[in-house]
């Protein structure tokens, strides 16, 4: 039976199913921790049901004669490689935000609201939601679920349990950090230039008025300083991240292979 129909899931290996069911339950909890972290589970369960409804008719299997505990754990492995590569490409916005956060002063609204993470300041959320935004407008989400349902056939189900495929999910795990800190630093280059020359002309002028301001004014006016920056350069922060991550993305879920 043609595997565009619908019909076919009632022909596929009980076995390849189980492990296609693995790999994107796993691919979805890791994926969407850093910007969808408040999900239900209910939705992210639903999310990796009709994923793997969608990738097991064209999955290829190694799965002969495989036991069933360890291809669901090969496969959680898969999984979780994929995911973690994309969440990290995803967290690079959020590292922008923190870094301008910190730099700008914003880890004294800690002392007021115990639940923020230090140094962050609702900046990182910010720029997280931002490219986020920009990457959705895009199409990007599309280009995700592509490569998910894809991977079924470029990495067959089972070949991790089997032995094979460990060096690229390795390769693919080491190499994600090292790009995606590269993305935040240049996101995070020209606002983090305004604030850094904001912090030196209030030095200047504060050391030639000798002016003493009060607790949190220079930080009220860094925050000031760097919500104008990332409104100016609030292309770059949507249209750019989703521009900048494609090749990245691309890499993690179209060119892994065994």
């Amino acid at each position: 039976m043609d595997p565009a129909y619908p019909g076919s899931l009632l022909s596929i290996d009980p076995l390849v199913a189980v492990g296609v069911a693995a790999r994107m339950a796993a691919a979805v909890a890791v994926g969407g921790l850093p910007v969808f972290q408040r999900l239900d589970l209910r939705v992210r369960g639903a999310a990796a049901l009709a994923l793997a409804a969608v990738a097991a008719p064209a999955a290829v299997s190694a799965a002969d004669g495989l036991p069933l505990l360890p291809l669901v754990v090969g496969e959680a492995i898969v999984g979780l490689g994929l995911g973690l590569a994309a969440a990290i490409v995803f967290a690079a916005a959020a590292w922008a935000g923190g870094i301008l956060g910190t730099v700008s002063g914003l880890n004294w609204a800690d002392d007021f609201g115990s639940d923020t993470p230090v140094g962050e300041g609702g900046a990182a959320r910010l720029a997280a939601w931002l490219a986020v935004a920009g990457f959705l407008a895009a199409g990007g989400h599309l280009a995700i679920i592509a490569g998910l349902v894809d991977s079924v056939q470029r990495l067959p189900v089972g070949i991790v349990a089997a032995g094979g495929g460990r060096a690229g999910l390795l390769d693919l795990v080491a190499t994600m950090p090292q790009a995606a800190l590269g993305l935040a630093l240049s996101l995070a280059g020209p606002a983090l230039a305004a604030v850094v020359a904001f912090h030196v002309a209030a030095a200047i002028c504060l050391r030639a008025v000798r002016f003493a301001p009060g607790p949190g004014m220079l930080q009220a006016a860094a925050s000031l300083v760097l919500l104008a920056a990332v409104l100016a350069g609030a292309g770059s922060w949507t249209a750019g991240f989703a521009a900048a991550v494609q090749q990245p993305l691309e890499r993690c879920l179209g060119d892994l292979r065994p």
